[in-house]
């Protein structure tokens, strides 16, 4: 790089956002003007992570930091705001001790919350993120910025959707057929082959591995979701289920914090995304507007989360609302998933600039 230049883009300031999921990690790096610079995806950095913890949290970030930055021969220095969106950020001492990681980072203006809260950023300044993928969480951001997580630690939240509940209860479908006077299923035939059971009474040796339990998680779920449209009642059973516990945990995350106006409701993770039976989404948002009188916009989520992270960054720097609206609608229309994707694939190219 010619020192003119390199001097230059030691001097330029940026704003970052991070997106920490469970299975990867997205850096995406913007000049404060809005400029977009680089892309990195790396594996979770989540301290939740094989036993990883807070410190060894603190490790990976720092090395995934070091490799982005060093593409642009900058520093942590350079980096006027960020925000973290971290799988594991679920009780006030995680969110502390992952500030205090960052913070050993270098970083001084930055914010730290559930990714959760990505997905509402990604859309709207506020606004309540369904998030039903592999698991389930809700997050939601009122008017006055006042956030709000509901659920996220599993059934002693309630949490009672996202990919990996419907698979185990498909399976525990099939096993009360036989040991529990449960209602015959079309799923059985096909649930027994998912998990190559010959016998009703190998379904107990399965059912205790869980690694094969989550191993054929997508496939069990796709039986399920058949099945429901083809009319099986057990398996309609189970995502309309679903789709009313979700609701209701919107609807108290609602009522937990002070929306003014229409409500956005984002609605973000596989589970929404590729399941085909209507009645899921359909009791979902029945059992909103059941429950909440003040309007409610359903949106899918159409937009990388990291975006959500990015966005939150701007806000930190003191973006108003008129001017986030625009640079939102901006980078939306530039920085499609599509797009995205196919910045990640080749991110070790030059990337296009916004």
């Amino acid at each position: 790089m010619l020192k003119g230049l390199a001097d230059s883009m030691k001097s330029t300031k940026y704003i970052l956002g991070v997106d920490g999921g469970n299975t990867k990690t997205d850096y995406l790096l913007c000049c404060e003007d809005g400029e977009f610079v680089d892309i990195l995806r790396c594996p979770t950095c989540s301290h939740e992570h094989r036993g990883v913890g807070f410190d060894g949290m603190q490790n990976i970030m720092e090395s995934h930091l070091n490799e982005l930055f060093s593409r642009h021969e900058i520093t942590v220095k350079n980096i006027s705001s960020a925000a973290f969106g971290l799988a594991g950020a679920d009780f006030p001492d995680q969110i502390c001790n992952l500030t205090a990681r960052i913070e050993n980072l270098g970083f001084k203006h930055f914010k730290v919350s559930n990714d959760g809260l990505l997905g509402v950023k990604a859309i709207s300044d506020s606004g309540v993120c369904a998030i039903n993928g592999s698991g389930t969480v809700i997050f939601g951001v009122d008017d006055e910025g006042k956030l709000l997580q509901v659920g996220g630690i599993g059934n002693l939240s309630g949490d009672y959707a996202g990919g990996a509940h419907i698979m185990r209860t498909g399976v525990g479908r099939v096993y009360d057929y036989f040991y529990r006077l449960g209602k015959e299923t079309t799923i059985t035939e096909k649930v027994f082959n998912a998990l190559d059971i010959k016998e009703p009474n190998e379904l107990v040796t399965r059912l205790s591995d869980g690694n094969l339990l989550m191993s054929t998680m997508t496939d069990i779920i796709t039986i399920i979701d058949s099945a429901a449209q083809q009319g099986d009642e057990v398996s309609q059973k189970i995502l309309d289920d679903v789709g009313t516990n979700v609701a209701e945990g919107v609807c108290g995350c609602i009522r937990n914090l002070n929306f003014t106006s229409d409500i956005t409701i984002v609605m973000a993770g596989n589970i929404w995304k590729r399941l085909n039976y209507v009645g899921l989404t359909q009791n979902f948002k029945s059992t909103i507007r059941s429950n909440i009188k003040t309007n409610c916009n359903f949106t899918l989520l159409n937009a990388p989360p990291a975006l959500g992270a990015l966005f939150w960054a701007k806000e930190l720097l003191g973006a108003g609302k008129n001017e986030m609206h625009h640079y939102r609608k901006r980078m939306l229309d530039f920085l499609t998933i599509e797009k995205y994707d196919s910045l990640v694939t080749t991110q070790n190219t030059q990337l296009p600039v916004f």
